[in-house]
């Protein structure tokens, strides 16, 4: 990722997100990699936790942070 069109690169973080599972660890499916841009909208990654290189370049989604909402706020 580049960022917006005047340079702004970012700065990536990584979450793995809490779920109502008794195992937390077992049921993770997915990482979520946040990138921060200074102008522009914050972007939030989903990758498969256990892919491969492989599926993680073929099988993500890329959201930017302003259009996803809170899952209890959804209920």
């Amino acid at each position: 990722m580049d960022g917006s069109a005047d340079g702004d690169e970012g700065i990536a973080h990584e979450y793995a997100a809490e779920t109502d599972e008794i195992d937390p660890a077992g049921s993770v499916l997915f990482d979520a990699i946040v990138v921060r841009y200074q102008s522009g909208s914050d972007r939030c990654t989903l990758v498969p936790r256990d892919g491969t290189t492989e599926e993680k370049l073929n099988a993500w989604l890329t959201a930017d942070m302003e259009t996803v909402v809170d899952l209890d706020d959804a209920r």
